[in-house]
C-alpha cells in the first residue's frame, strides 16, 4: 500500500510549524480619524469605515522633492466626481454626497493600509457617497479619493502602491473575482472586483494621470455589484475633472476594458496569490502563502501523478504552499501550487498529457487510492485543464483526499493539489475555477 506523499512533501513539517507560528495576520478595524475637516472651521470631520484593512505586507511609498519640482496647487472639492458620474442605479434610486475632507492617517476603506499612498503628496481630499435606500434593493456605498503629487514620478508609484493593496489583500474570506486594465482613460488605470463571502462585493477602479492620482471604491451588499464597465466609467469622469490641476499634456478618458492581472507588490512569480483563494468552509481566517521556492528536484504532491517537471526539461520549477494560520486545522491541510516554463508549447502540451495518462492508470499501480473522473475545465476562451478527485485508504478504516488538477498556459504548466479535512474543503466548481486562475497568473507571467 502507498501513502499519499502529498502529507510528507507538501511543507516540511519544521517549516510548517515555523510559519503557523511566526505569521500573525492582524485585520485592523478603524473606526476613527478616516478624515479630518477641510474648508471653513468647525466642518465635521469624516467617520472611518467600518470594515477590515488589507494586507499583511507594508508599503512605503517615497515621495522626494526635487529641486525643480513645483508644489501642486491644493485640490478643490470641485475637482471630485458629483453624484451624476457614478454607476447608475435603478430607477427610484439616487446617490447623495456624503462627507467631503481630508484623508486621516489610517486606512480608509477595505485593504488599504494607509490614508494616502504617496505619504509625500501635499494634497488629498476623499468624499463619500450614499444610495438612497429602497425596499429590496441591495445597499450601496462609494468613496472617491484623490492624491495630488508633486511629480508624475511619485504619482506614480502611488498608483502602484494602491493597485498592491488591493492586488495583495488579505482580508479573510475575500477574493479577487476579477481584474481588468483599462485602456483609454488617464496614464494607467485598472478595475478590481473583490468579494467577500458572507459579506459585501467591491469594485474598485484606480487611476493615474500627470500628478494626479484617484480611486472609486463602489461597496454593494444584499445584490450584485455594479459592472466593471460603469466604474470605469466613473474613473473616466474623475481623470478628465482633474485634468487642469494634474499637469498632463493629456487627458484621455474612453474607458476600453482588456482583461488583466495585477500582482502585489514584489511578486512576479507567475504562483497565485492569497487573494486569488476562495474561503474554505467557514474557515474565519484568511489565507496565508509561503515564500515562492525553487525546486531543483521534482516533488510531486501525491504519488499518482509522477509529474516531473524538472526531469522533462522545465526551467523555472517553483512551488509555494498556502494555509490557514491560527484556525485550528489538522496539519496535513494546505494547498500547493508548483509551476514550469517548458521550452515549447509542444513540451508543455506533452508534460500534461503525460499527467493525465498517470493519473488515469494509478489505481492499478496503487491499489489503495481510488481516483474518480477526469473534469476537463478548460473550453472556448480558457485554459486547457483538468481536474481530479482522490482517495487513498492509509489504514483499514481511514482515508486521506485530495484534489490534483493541472492547468496549461502556452508553454507553461501549473499542478495546484488541495489536502481538505472536515470543514475545509472546496466544492468542484471553485477547485475548477481556482485552475483557471493559477492559468491566468501563468499567462500574465508570460507577458511580463
Amino acid at each position: 500500500m502507498v501513502a499519499p506523499q502529498g502529507t510528507a512533501r507538501r511543507v516540511r513539517p519544521a517549516v510548517r510549524h515555523a510559519l503557523v507560528g511566526a505569521v500573525v495576520v492582524t485585520v485592523v478595524v478603524v473606526l476613527t480619524g478616516v478624515l479630518t475637516s477641510t474648508g471653513r472651521r468647525g466642518r465635521d470631520s469624516l467617520p472611518a469605515e467600518a470594515t477590515p484593512s488589507g494586507s499583511a505586507r507594508t508599503t512605503q511609498p517615497a515621495a522626494t522633492r526635487s529641486p525643480s519640482a513645483t508644489v501642486p496647487p491644493a485640490l478643490a472639492p470641485a475637482a471630485l466626481l458629483g453624484p451624476g458620474a457614478l454607476p447608475p442605479l435603478r430607477p427610484g434610486r439616487s446617490w447623495r454626497v456624503g462627507r467631503t475632507g481630508t484623508p486621516g492617517p489610517g486606512p480608509a476603506t477595505v485593504c488599504r493600509q494607509a490614508g494616502r499612498a504617496d505619504l509625500g503628496a501635499p494634497s488629498a481630499l476623499v468624499r463619500t457617497f450614499v444610495a438612497t435606500p429602497r425596499s429590496g434593493a441591495p445597499a450601496r456605498t462609494a468613496v472617491q479619493g484623490v492624491e495630488l503629487s508633486v511629480t508624475a514620478a511619485a504619482a506614480g508609484r502611488g498608483y502602484r502602491t494602491t493597485v498592491g493593496w488591493y492586488a495583495g489583500c488579505r482580508v479573510a474570506r475575500l477574493q479577487l473575482v476579477d481584474a481588468r486594465v483599462v485602456r483609454g482613460v488617464g496614464a494607467r488605470a485598472r478595475v478590481l472586483t473583490l468579494r467577500r463571502e458572507p459579506g459585501p462585493t467591491y469594485v474598485v477602479g484606480v487611476a493615474r494621470g500627470g500628478r494626479a492620482t484617484t480611486s472609486v471604491l463602489v461597496t454593494t451588499v444584499g445584490g450584485p455589484p455594479p459592472p466593471a464597465a460603469a466604474v470605469a466609467g466613473s474613473l473616466a469622469g474623475a481623470v478628465a475633472r482633474l485634468c487642469d490641476v494634474s499637469g498632463a499634456a493629456r487627458c484621455p478618458h474612453r474607458p476600453r476594458l482588456v482583461p488583466g492581472l495585477p500582482s502585489p507588490v514584489g511578486e512576479r512569480s507567475g504562483l497565485l496569490v492569497a487573494v486569488d483563494l476562495p474561503p474554505v468552509g467557514h474557515v474565519a481566517r484568511p489565507w496565508v502563502g509561503t515564500r515562492p521556492v525553487t525546486l531543483h528536484v521534482d516533488r510531486p504532491p501525491v504519488a499518482c501523478d509522477r509529474a516531473g517537471f524538472v526531469t522533462s526539461g522545465a526551467t523555472g520549477v517553483r512551488a509555494r504552499t498556502f494555509l490557514v494560520p491560527g484556525a485550528g486545522l489538522p496539519v496535513r491541510f494546505g494547498l500547493t501550487e508548483t509551476a514550469a516554463r517548458f521550452p515549447s508549447r509542444r513540451r508543455a502540451g506533452d508534460a500534461l498529457s503525460g499527467v493525465r495518462r498517470a493519473v488515469a492508470g494509478c489505481h492499478r499501480r496503487h491499489l489503495a487510492t481510488t481516483v474518480g473522473p477526469e473534469r476537463r475545465v478548460g473550453g472556448p476562451g480558457r485554459h486547457d485543464a483538468s481536474a481530479w478527485d482522490l482517495t487513498t485508504r492509509v489504514t483499514g478504516s481511514s482515508t486521506v483526499r485530495f484534489r490534483l488538477g493541472l492547468v496549461r498556459a502556452g508553454s507553461r504548466v501549473a499542478e495546484l493539489s488541495l489536502s481538505p479535512v472536515e470543514g475545509a474543503d472546496l466544492s468542484s466548481a471553485a477547485f475548477d475555477a481556482l485552475l483557471q486562475r493559477a492559468g491566468d497568473r501563468l499567462a500574465a507571467s508570460g507577458r511580463s
